[in-house]
């Protein structure tokens, strides 16, 4: 069989825009590959003239999902340019929106922009409830920790859950050869857990999501950096704000572990 020229563009699990190209021998493996960045974004472009103070507020608007990091940095750039040295709890309270975006960011690439590319969806369709519960605590007492949301009924549920889209055909991009393939190497039962654990990490996106939003004002694009600190001093000094922060944390700390 010749060698198979397979391109993909575009590559929609990322922000922006990429186009794949992969040369696949007679054997079904890839020898050779080529990666294409397709859209010219001109941030800096943009940037040429404007008010340093306006720096961050356009720059990251480059991403919806990492928004803050390119916030931070371009407000970060501006301060050690003019040798603006910030008080420490504005310090603080950045961070605390860095890390929250960091974890966010770490379950958003794992779960929903990667783990589909090793879990089968379909073949978690025919795992026995009970041999998957035994499945994650096996691998949780590996780890030395409780597995997440591991229950006879909660897998079901999922599988009931995600039975009616197979059962329509609605499995996008993964349904043109994709599910199904003989390159996936999960059990059904492992595959379920991955499934369950996509479906649940969508909720814990949204508490991540809300833990920069108590400091940074909204989510996605936060508010609250300026150059020379930041502007969310009520919530610094409200008790309330800070537990309802540190829960959130507390939650995904449990998930990933």
């Amino acid at each position: 069989m010749a060698k198979k020229h397979l391109v993909i563009d575009p590559i929609t699990r990322i922000e922006g825009h990429l186009r794949i190209e992969a040369i696949i021998d007679e054997n079904n493996v890839v020898v050779d590959a080529y990666s294409s960045s397709t859209m010219f974004r001109g941030i800096e472009e943009i940037l040429k003239g404007r008010d340093p103070r306006d720096c961050g507020l356009l720059a990251m608007r480059i991403c919806g999902v990492c928004t803050g990091t390119h916030y931070q940095r371009s407000i970060e750039a501006v301060e050690h340019a003019f040798g603006v040295t910030i008080p420490k709890n504005a310090r603080l309270v950045r961070n605390l929106i860095q890390g929250a975006l960091y974890v966010h960011d770490h379950i958003v690439h794992f779960y929903h922009l990667h783990a589909l590319d090793w879990v089968d969806i379909t073949e978690a369709l025919k795992a026995d409830p009970k041999k998957t519960v035994a499945e994650a605590q096996k691998w949780a007492k590996v780890a030395g920790h409780r597995p997440w949301n591991a229950s006879e009924d909660n897998y079901a549920a999922v599988q009931e859950r995600v039975t009616k889209y197979v059962k329509q055909g609605r499995l996008g991009v993964f349904g043109n050869a994709y599910w199904g393939s003989k390159g996936f190497k999960l059990t059904p039962e492992q595959n379920l857990i991955g499934l369950s654990h996509y479906l649940d990490a969508l909720e814990l996106q949204r508490d991540l999501a809300k833990m920069m939003a108590i400091f940074g004002g909204k989510n996605p694009h936060p508010q609250s950096f300026v150059v020379g600190g930041v502007t969310c001093v009520q919530d610094i000094k409200n008790p309330a704000r800070i537990a309802e922060f540190k829960q959130l944390l507390k939650r995904g700390r449990k998930f990933i572990k």
